[in-house]
């Protein structure tokens, strides 16, 4: 596990930089740290905002952040109540939409691989029965659930 920062908590750079702190020391301020995809449809809808959002990458703390990074969304400190402000409408109106809701609480459900049984998708909500100790991908719209917590590391990155 990488050190934290004492203030922060964010993982170190190898040299005991904390980008987070750094970037605060600029006049950023953090608005969020997500996968790349998150950050980037949510700088991008800042942009159009006119506001002036940073993003970069945060060193990894766990083993499976080396192939899937955590980014940092930064925008200007003066800019940092509107650009919340805005992401929270931005999905407060999204989670209005019922089938949005629906397909917010199944992303938060957990899933039990080695358990078996049927299986809600998150993507699509579509049911369909797995068989325990198994990779499972949905017959409906293909999302790769991963591996059982029992695959060997190279199965598991597969």
């Amino acid at each position: 596990m990488a050190e934290l920062c004492e203030k922060c908590t964010t993982p170190l750079e190898d040299a005991g930089h904390c980008v987070t702190c750094e970037a605060e020391a600029e006049g950023l301020a953090l608005v969020t740290r997500s996968g790349y995809a998150s950050v980037r449809e949510m700088m991008s809808l800042l942009e159009v905002e006119g506001l002036g959002p940073e993003m970069e990458k945060v060193p990894p703390a766990r083993p499976e952040e080396r192939g899937h990074p955590l980014w940092n969304l930064y925008v200007p400190r003066e800019e940092a109540p509107r650009a919340v402000e805005f992401l929270r409408k931005d999905w407060a109106e999204l989670l209005e939409d019922p089938e949005a809701a629906a397909a917010a609480a199944r992303g938060q459900a957990g899933l039990d691989l080695d358990a078996g049984g049927d299986l809600t998708c998150p993507a699509c909500g579509h049911v369909f029965a797995v068989r325990g100790g198994e990779e499972a991908e949905c017959p409906e719209c293909g999302l790769a659930l991963g591996a059982p917590s029992n695959a060997a590391p190279d199965e598991s990155q597969s």
